[in-house]
Parts: C-alpha cells; sequence; structure tokens
C-alpha cells in the first residue's frame, strides 16, 4: 500500500457515510461512519510516516540553548538552527 493509501480509504468512507445517509437512512450512514473511525483509528499513520536518517535529529539541549540565547523565537525556528550546525 502506498502512503497516501489509508489516507484515501478514510476519505472514500466519509464520502460512503454521506452518500448512505443521502441514499439510504441514518443506520446505515452510522454503520459507514463506525467502519471509517475504526479503520482511522488502527491504520498505519498518514503524516509522520516519511522516515528520519539518523543523525539528523538536532539535539534537545542545543534547541533549548538556543532558545534561551534567542528570547521571542519559534521551537521549528530553533530546531531549524540547531540542525543547520
Amino acid at each position: 500500500m502506498t502512503r497516501w493509501g489509508p489516507a484515501l480509504i478514510i476519505c472514500g468512507g466519509l464520502v460512503a457515510t454521506a452518500g448512505a445517509w443521502y441514499a439510504l437512512d441514518l443506520v446505515y450512514a452510522c454503520m459507514a461512519a463506525l467502519g471509517t473511525l475504526t479503520y482511522a483509528a488502527f491504520s498505519p499513520p498518514v503524516i509522520g510516516s516519511t522516515a528520519v536518517p539518523p543523525g539528523s535529529t538536532p539535539d534537545p539541549a542545543e534547541v533549548r540553548r538556543w532558545r534561551k540565547q534567542h528570547p521571542g523565537s519559534t521551537v521549528s525556528e530553533a530546531i531549524a538552527a540547531a540542525a543547520a550546525h
């Protein structure tokens, strides 16, 4: 299954839920929604499934030190600066 497979199945489940509610009855829509929610809860993750190469993650102490030296900076800026060094 591709990386986007679970996301497409979940979107299809949402469409099936709306279609069942429109064409059939609320009971069938609830069954489709329950199936979609169950799959979404136990499916492989879509976000965060990208592999991170070893050594590319900055040291948390370095990120903390950078934020102390640059007040008002965001965590994302600190991570980017710490990873660049």
